[in-house]
């Protein structure tokens, strides 16, 4: 039993009292926050983060005149990294969504493409040239099937040409399905100023598979 004098802060407000900066992990996809198995350095401060009950991780109150940027580092996850500027953090929250690379695991009822892209058809007994850091993002088609509505989020093509788009869509969002139970997507691939894209007629609530070449992406 807590004695009368005891003062006894709500954890929340204990840690925030002299925390400088918390940054908060999330799964891009399903918002869940993310606590284990990611490394978060900030480069520039000394020591490493404490982490708080909740699964943040938190730098008490220090001199940043010498903090460079955030760099997150997926150990084990099926995540990409992450480095955010120092001049772009939001003191004294920091929130980061971690995009899912190709090996994530997309629970049932996800819209999403575990893709390849690849710079053509290779000939016979050739490996294809993949496309790599290529920004990889995806509109999708409203019921009115006129007007098309962009995702945020923002994929990168790996060492392989490999990458792991998804859509998000909010409860208030209606996209166009058609007989089929399709909706109509457009995947966009963006690299050197340049951006192409494809449409696709993508089955509602499932996972599709898909080698993409550049050179049948269309302005």
């Amino acid at each position: 039993m807590a004695r009368a004098l005891d003062v006894q802060l709500p954890l929340e407000r204990a840690y925030t009292r002299y925390t400088m900066l918390a940054v908060e992990l999330l799964d891009a996809v399903s918002l869940e926050r993310v606590t284990e198995g990611v490394e978060v350095v900030a480069k520039g401060l000394p020591g490493k983060p404490i982490r708080n009950v909740g699964g943040m991780h938190v730098w008490l109150k220090q001199d940043v005149t010498r903090f460079e940027k955030l760099v997150v580092t997926p150990r084990a996850r099926p995540y990409r990294g992450a480095e955010v500027a120092a001049a772009n953090v939001q003191f004294p929250l920091h929130v980061i969504e971690l995009m899912p690379l190709s090996s994530y695991p997309f629970a049932a009822g996800t819209n999403a493409i575990r893709g390849r892209l690849i710079e053509t058809a290779p000939p016979p007994n050739t490996p294809p040239t993949a496309v790599t850091n290529a920004v990889i993002r995806l509109e999708w088609l409203h019921d009115d099937g006129v007007t098309w509505r962009q995702t945020p989020q923002r994929s990168l093509t790996d060492e392989k040409g490999e990458f792991a788009a998804f859509l998000r869509l909010a409860s208030t969002d209606v996209p166009l399905i058609d007989g089929a139970g399709n909706l109509s997507i457009r995947l966009f691939a963006s690299r050197a100023g340049t951006e192409l894209h494809v449409q696709r007629a993508h089955p509602q609530g499932r996972v599709a598979d898909a080698v993409l070449r550049w050179d049948q992406m269309v302005p």
